[in-house]
């Protein structure tokens, strides 16, 4: 009976012991700091990256006077919209008109003598022929005939000079566009080379970047198409988008500041944007690339370099460096290695590497930094 008492005892208090044990092993489980972890994987992301610049009119000009005289009439009201080759001022044309009547009147008079001239000519050639009249007298009446048609030919650019300087007394708008304020009123005289107005194409812009060399390099190797797409907003309206796409990309960087000049045509049909704004522009390198990626709000820095604290198996935390040759203000894409990692996604707080952790796993959504 002994012994057996002694058996029942020891069995429950190993029973007792075991119980302890597991409530002592689930207390220190519930104490582990509980961390959101994102599970990464290759997934669809637009990669863009963006810039300050400043929107110019794609096309303008300027309205220059190329003769001289006085303003008689102006056709245009400032601001509205012209068409190339509609008549925006009328110069003053009497001495030009006068200039070219006279130079057509000297040039019918020569055609005149020029006939007569080949008259004579015609005349003589059979009298020479038949030895009736000496070649000497042909020889001097063809050589007036060619001095005649050297005559006409001078006469003919005199009076298309003349005339061309007589079309010019119609101011004609160069380009389409919105026209400014004249500079010169009616009734002021002007020079060759006079400005009256300025024109600017306001529905098309233009805006310049300047990537530096690494970022040109992302650019060119992740780049879905030759000449990537942009949109450009005021700086303070990133609702108000215009869409647009590179035309120029220089073939070469600049040796001063290592960035390379790239130029975007945009459409500003809906004129939201005024020439001279100040804008930010985003480039848009592909749409939707499969890529491994992160908010750059859970990207750490050390002396190493750019790393992530990662949960593994045994559910510690670890960093993991690595390398990013892009990343923009939503987006580090991640070597592809990376794949299938538990991400930590929240602020490192206390936590630093060796740490034991209870992982939560969260969506992308749910992952993206505030």
């Amino acid at each position: 009976m002994a012994w057996l008492l002694a058996g029942v005892l020891s069995l429950g208090l190993m029973g007792c012991g075991g119980e302890k044990k597991s409530e002592s092993a689930a207390a220190a489980k519930e104490e582990l700091p509980q961390v959101k972890v994102k599970v990464l994987k290759k997934e669809p992301r637009q990669i863009w990256l963006e810039y300050s610049s400043k929107a110019e009119a794609y096309e303008s000009a300027t309205v220059v006077s190329r003769v001289k005289g006085e303003i008689q009439e102006q056709t245009f009201k400032p601001g509205q919209r012209v068409h190339k080759g509609q008549v925006l001022f009328h110069i003053d044309k009497s001495d030009y008109l006068a200039d070219y009547n006279k130079a057509l009147a000297q040039l019918e008079k020569d055609r005149a003598t020029l006939q007569l001239a080949e008259a004579d000519v015609q005349r003589y050639l059979p009298l020479v022929a038949e030895q009736l009249a000496p070649r000497q007298k042909l020889e001097q009446l063809e050589t007036a005939r060619k001095e005649m048609e050297a005559t006409i030919r001078a006469d003919k650019v005199l009076m298309e000079d003349a005339k061309l300087k007589l079309s010019y007394c119609d101011v004609k708008a160069p380009i389409d566009g919105e026209i400014g304020q004249e500079f010169v009123k009616p009734g002021n005289q002007v020079s060759p080379g006079t400005k009256l107005a300025s024109i600017i194409e306001s529905r098309a812009l233009q805006v310049h970047l300047y990537p530096s060399t690494r970022e040109m390099a992302a650019i060119q190797h992740y780049k879905a198409k030759p000449m990537p797409d942009v949109e450009v907003y005021p700086r303070d309206e990133p609702s108000i988008r215009d869409k647009g796409q590179v035309e120029y990309i220089a073939s070469r960087a600049d040796e001063t500041t290592g960035t390379v000049t790239v130029r975007a045509k945009v459409d500003n049909a809906r004129k939201t944007i005024l020439p001279g704004s100040f804008v930010t522009v985003r480039l848009i390198i592909d749409d939707r690339m499969p890529v491994v990626s992160i908010s750059p709000d859970w990207v750490f820095q050390d002396q190493q370099g750019e790393f992530l604290y990662v949960v593994d198996a045994n559910n510690t935390l670890r960093k993991e460096h690595f390398v990013s040759l892009f990343s923009n203000a939503e987006t580090v894409i991640l070597p592809e290695k990376l794949a299938g990692k538990r991400a930590l996604v929240q602020p490192a707080g206390s936590l630093m590497e060796g740490s034991r952790v209870q992982p939560v796993v969260v969506s992308g959504d749910e992952s993206a930094g505030e």
